[in-house]
């Protein structure tokens, strides 16, 4: 990160007066950069797509799409660290101690399994999308609703789709296939769950599935599955995993959507404002 730093400070005095905009744009934000296309960097700083390709060729890279899958690499490798593990603890080390440490070695795996260019794909079709529906397995009701609530304040285009639902059949007869379904289809997939995925595909909405094997019945069924690996520990299901992919996925959506999103939380801040919800 610091050499891509280096390269831009040490070129901001040769910038037009442009692609100083940009520059300013990542020292402020470089994560907007890394996830955002050349077009929205443009608007965000009222420049051309075309000033945002030439700037990245100023810096010595062939276009911007270089640029930005080098820029997402030393994000990633800054977040994470290159550091070596370090060594196990000893075996005295207590129940919790044990516990935490499988949630930790979870989200390992998922660090050096998941796929981020699909995890992208996710995004772009959150944000895109005309009506997002929320669905899951009974045992996975949690976080249908943490996700669904979360993703309809920031982009007010989202629903739960849940079978138990007294809206259940209404919501389902308005998918289409301008519209996406995700569900969460950890350890045992229900028949309610394969029914209403079924019924999706089929009035032709994309459906994205994040389950803990690619070989669930549910991700037969996906247009993108994206597996997670739970440790079950006394029969209670770990989903740290989930949570932390599932929040860098906001997070995503969050800088991909910024302006969107910014302006409905500051609607719902206005009500919290006047209804003088919090001390």
């Amino acid at each position: 990160m610091q050499d891509i730093l280096r390269a831009i400070s040490s070129s901001y005095q040769d910038f037009s007066s442009g692609q100083k905009k940009i520059g300013d744009l990542f020292f402020q934000e470089p994560i907007f950069l890394a996830f955002s296309s050349a077009l929205e960097v443009g608007k965000r700083v009222n420049v051309s797509e075309s000033t945002v390709i030439r700037w990245t060729q100023k810096l010595g890279y062939k276009g911007y799409t270089e640029f930005q899958q080098l820029l997402q690499r030393k994000l990633a490798e800054e977040h994470f660290g290159q550091k070596e593990q370090k060594k196990a603890e000893p075996a005295s080390q207590s129940f919790l101690g044990n516990l935490l440490d499988a949630d930790i070695a979870n989200l390992i795996k998922l660090k050096q399994t998941v796929d981020e260019e699909v995890l992208l794909q996710v995004v772009d079709a959150i944000g895109s999308t005309k009506r997002l529906y929320v669905t899951s397995n009974f045992f996975d009701y949690g976080l249908a609703h943490w996700f669904s609530t979360w993703m309809n304040i920031a982009l007010d285009h989202t629903e739960l789709l849940m079978p138990a639902d007294v809206q259940y059949f209404s919501r389902l007869a308005k998918v289409e296939s301008e519209n996406t379904v995700i569900a969460f289809a950890f350890l045992r997939n229900t028949k309610p769950l394969m029914e209403t995925l079924k019924m999706a595909k089929e009035r032709g909405a994309e459906v994205i599935v994040f389950t803990d094997s690619a070989d669930s019945p549910a991700a037969g069924i996906a247009d993108i599955s994206i597996p997670v690996f739970l440790d079950t520990n006394l029969n209670i299901d770990s989903y740290t995993a989930v949570h932390a992919l599932l929040a860098s996925i906001m997070r995503f959506v969050y800088v991909k959507e910024h302006t969107k999103v910014k302006e409905n939380f500051s609607e719902l801040e206005k009500i919290y404002k006047e209804k003088d919800i919090f001390f």
